[in-house]
C-alpha cells in the first residue's frame, strides 16, 4: 500500500484528523527526493570512462607519443590522485568512517585504477618484472589492502582481494592461467580452497575484533565465490577426489546457509531501513551452487533419459525459486507495510 491509501485507511477509520491527514500528505508530497545513489553511480561511471579511455589512449598512441612521456604523465595523474585522498583522508578509527571531501573516496579508487595501468603498461614496455609474472598482481594487492583500512574504503578492499586471488593462481601456473582455464590443474583448486578458508577466518576474526566489521560482508562475498567455484571445480575435474569435493560444497551451502539465518535475523532491521538485506546473498550462494553441484552429480551417475532431463529442470527449478522466495524477508515480500 502506498502512503497514501494508508492515510485514508486510517482517515476512513477515524484514527487520524483531517487536518493531520492533510498536513501528513503535503510534507509527502514537498519532501526532497534523494538523489545520492544515483550520483555516486555515475561518478563511479565516470571513473571506470576516465580509465579505459586512458587505456586506449595509451594503446593507440604509444608508438607517437613514446613510452616515456606516456609512462610519466600516468605516474602524475596517479600521485596527484593518491595525494588529493591522503589529503582528504578520514581519521583511523576501528569502527566505519568517512572521507573529509565529497571525493575523496573517488580520487582513491581512481589513483588505484590508473596504478594499475601504470603497472602494466610499464610491464608491457619494459618488463620490469621480467617472467616474474606473480609480482604484477602481488604488488597491487600488497598495496591496495592496507590502503582499503586506511581509507575505509570497501571499493579498493575488492580490487586487493581479487589482485591476490590472481597472485595465488598465477604463482601455481604462471602460463597456463592465460591459455586454459587453471581449475584443471590440482595445486590451483587446492591453493583457491585454502586462501578462501584464510580470507574467511581473516574476515571473522577481524569481526570478532571490532576492526572494520563492515568489511565482513566484502570478505565473505569474494572469498565465498572463490570457494564455490574452486570445490565446483574439483568436482568436476578430479574423479578420484570426487566424493571429498561433494562433501566439502555441502558442508560449504551449510555453512553459508546459515551464516544467512544467524546474521540476517540479527541484522534485519538495520538492513530494511537501508533497503538491502545483505545476508540473503549468502543464501543464494550456498543454493545456487549446491544446486548445481547436486545436478552435476544426478545425471553423471543416473544419466537417466532426454525425458528426465526435461522434467528434472522443470519440477527443481520450480522449486528453488520457490525456496528462495520463501526465505525472502517479509519486508521484501509484500509492500503492505510502510
Amino acid at each position: 500500500m502506498s502512503p497514501a491509501d494508508v492515510l485514508n485507511e486510517l482517515s476512513k477509520h477515524e484514527i487520524l484528523p483531517p487536518e493531520q491527514q492533510a498536513k501528513i500528505v503535503e510534507i509527502e508530497q514537498n519532501k526532497p527526493f534523494s538523489v545520492h545513489w544515483e550520483l555516486r553511480s555515475m561518478l563511479y561511471i565516470g571513473i571506470l570512462l576516465v580509465s579505459s579511455g586512458l587505456g586506449l589512449l595509451v594503446y593507440d598512441n604509444f608508438d607517437q607519443i613514446g613510452h616515456g612521456a606516456l609512462l610519466a604523465a600516468i605516474a602524475v595523474a596517479c600521485v596527484g590522485c593518491f595525494y588529493f585522498a591522503w589529503r582528504f583522508r578520514p581519521e583511523w578509527i576501528p569502527a566505519q568512517t568517512k572521507s573529509r571531501s565529497t571525493f575523496g573516496d573517488y580520487a582513491l579508487i581512481l589513483a588505484c585504477l590508473l596504478f594499475l595501468t601504470l603497472e602494466g603498461y610499464a610491464q608491457y614496455a619494459y618488463t620490469i618484472f621480467g617472467s616474474r609474472y606473480g609480482l604484477v598482481t602481488l604488488l597491487p594487492a600488497a598495496l591496495f589492502l592496507p590502503l582499503a583500512y586506511r581509507f575505509d574504503h570497501r571499493g579498493v578492499l575488492s580490487m586487493a582481494l581479487t589482485a591476490l586471488i590472481s597472485w595465488v593462481g598465477v604463482t601455481v601456473r604462471p602460463l597456463e592461467l592465460y591459455f586454459k582455464t587453471n581449475f584443471f590443474d590440482r595445486e590451483t583448486v587446492f591453493s583457491a580452497i585454502g586462501l578462501a578458508l584464510l580470507l574467511v577466518g581473516v574476515a571473522l576474526g577481524l569481526k570478532r575484533q571490532g576492526i572494520k566489521p563492515h568489511f565482513t560482508y566484502t570478505y565473505l562475498t569474494i572469498a565465498g565465490n572463490l570457494l564455490m567455484v574452486a570445490l565446483l571445480g574439483g568436482l568436476f575435474n578430479f574423479e578420484g577426489l570426487r566424493l571429498w569435493f561433494a562433501l566439502g560444497l555441502a558442508a560449504a551451502c551449510f555453512v553459508f546457509d546459515y551464516y544467512h539465518r544467524s546474521v540476517g535475523s540479527a541484522d534485519h532491521q538495520r538492513q530494511l531501513t537501508s533497503g538491502t538485506d545483505g545476508s540473503f546473498l549468502f543464501l543464494l550462494m550456498s543454493t545456487v551452487y549446491g544446486y548445481i553441484g547436486v545436478t552435476y552429480l544426478f545425471f553423471h551417475y543416473l544419466r537417466p533419459g532426454n525425458d528426465i532431463y526435461y522434467w528434472y529442470f522443470i519440477v527443481t527449478g520450480i522449486a528453488l525459486v520457490y525456496y528462495l522466495m520463501s526465505q525472502l524477508p517479509k519486508g521484501n515480500r509484500t509492500n503492505e507495510s510502510v
